[in-house]
């Protein structure tokens, strides 16, 4: 079962939205067409812009699909992903 599998018809919903979006088509790209991969991207992505403000794109070499598959959630790759990122590894005020 994926992480988007495991998410209530009430998630999905506004993440589904979202995919629909101009923004979110680029993580349909990037996804390969692959909804759940897609919308967890997403999830991710609106994550990480609200702190520290910087799309998940903008992070160098983290691959995002091997997270996915070991079936981690957006934050906890995302953070891990921070934390292994030269620039953003030191951000002040990071969660660990």
């Amino acid at each position: 079962m994926t992480w988007w599998d495991r998410q209530t018809a009430h998630q999905q919903l506004p993440i589904a939205a979202g995919l629909a979006s101009k923004r979110g088509s680029q993580f349909m790209r990037y996804a390969g067409n692959d909804h759940g991969f897609a919308a967890w991207l997403l999830v991710a992505d609106t994550l990480a812009l609200r702190h520290p403000g910087v799309s998940i794109l903008d992070l160098s070499d983290w691959n995002w699909r091997e997270a996915y598959d070991r079936g981690e959630t957006p934050g906890s790759a995302l953070r891990q992903a921070m934390a292994c990122n030269d620039t953003f590894g030191l951000w002040p005020g990071r969660d660990t």
